[in-house]
């Protein structure tokens, strides 16, 4: 096991320096605990059968303050990907107990500003919070667009960990997670099980935003699976979006999630697509709570058909691929 902590002789101070430690042809699976304290810190990591463990999730933080609107040396801005606390690359990573917080501040001001670029396949979070304004998470490759633009250190491009994968597969279970506009986005497919999905308010009036904006390509099966989960605001009464369609085949699911009364009736946005309304995929399931009334929904939002049902609450179904993956075995 290897220790990262502010204050214990012979650890490793920061969480990077415990990264690098690791080599990349290890094959076992290696444990770095974290113990309770603020890590203001930007992690990279590119690995393999990793475990990070923090001892307590309130008081185990990592966090950094990069927002889109950064100025970078040559005047250009950071842009969105460069933004994240800790960007994950590699495959079969495990967070557990941890706390990471983007401190950029509210969007408007900031830009998106990313608490977790996760770019990696096989990972999966418990017991997370994972907080931000806009932008908070992104599930998605680092390949071919993303990879050039992206400011990243020589021992991250020098790694020999593979980073090119046929599919991107995330798992979150009771996690918090928080953010104002399209705070769950991209391409990969991810499961959040029974997790806090919290809409921080947008402005000083209570508006609310987008929970999501889903990417999912067209050949995929599953995008955002969002099962038995908690919606919950800040924000007032129907002044907030389910999700909007970031590209044409967007796929997310709600299903016997408790729907606080921010969402709005009509639940979903379009992004003023109209030709993504016919390949969308928008569902909802068993929800309850005063912003589950489906009557309201626009009409390409689609209530699950019944053999349908049992896949999706399935996250091992969601999440097998092609190599049966389970993230709890």
């Amino acid at each position: 096991m290897i220790i990262v902590s502010k204050n214990k002789k012979g650890a490793f101070s920061t969480l990077q320096e415990a990264i690098l430690s690791i080599d990349d042809a290890h094959t076992e699976e290696i444990t770095v605990y974290i113990e309770a304290g603020i890590y203001e810190e930007k992690v990279f990591i590119r690995k393999r059968n990793i475990r990070l463990v923090g001892e307590n999730r309130d008081k185990t933080i990592i966090r950094y303050g990069d927002g889109a609107r950064k100025p970078r040396g040559d005047g250009s801005e950071y842009g969105t990907f460069n933004t994240a606390v800790i960007l994950f690359a590699g495959s079969d990573i495990r967070v557990e107990n941890l706390t990471i917080e983007n401190t950029a501040g509210a969007g408007h001001i900031a830009g998106q500003a990313l608490a977790v670029y996760i770019a990696s396949d096989r990972t999966s979070f418990y017991n997370c919070s994972l907080l931000g304004h806009q932008d908070t998470i992104f599930t998605g490759d680092l390949l071919p667009k993303p990879y050039k633009k992206l400011m990243l250190p020589e021992f991250f491009t020098n790694s020999t960990v593979a980073i090119d994968f046929s599919e991107l597969r995330n798992y979150f279970k009771d996690c918090y997670i928080d953010g104002t506009v399209d705070f769950i986005f991209g391409p990969s497919t991810a499961y959040f099980d029974h997790c806090q999905i919290h809409s921080k308010s947008e402005g000083p009036d209570g508006e609310g935003s987008f929970i999501s904006a889903a990417s999912t390509p067209k050949t995929q099966e599953y995008g955002y699976v969002f099962y038995n989960c908690h919606l919950t605001s800040e924000c007032r009464e129907n002044s907030t979006y389910l999700g909007r369609p970031w590209r044409d085949y967007a796929k997310t699911a709600f299903l016997c999630c408790t729907m606080d009364s921010h969402i709005r009736k009509e639940g979903w946005h379009n992004w003023d697509k109209a030709n993504a309304e016919v390949t969308i995929a928008y569902v909802e399931y068993g929800n309850k709570g005063p912003g589950a009334d489906t009557a309201g929904r626009v009409p390409y939002s689609k209530p699950l058909v019944n053999e349908k049902v049992l896949a999706y609450m399935s996250f091992e179904k969601v999440l097998a691929g092609g190599d049966n993956w389970n993230p709890n075995a």
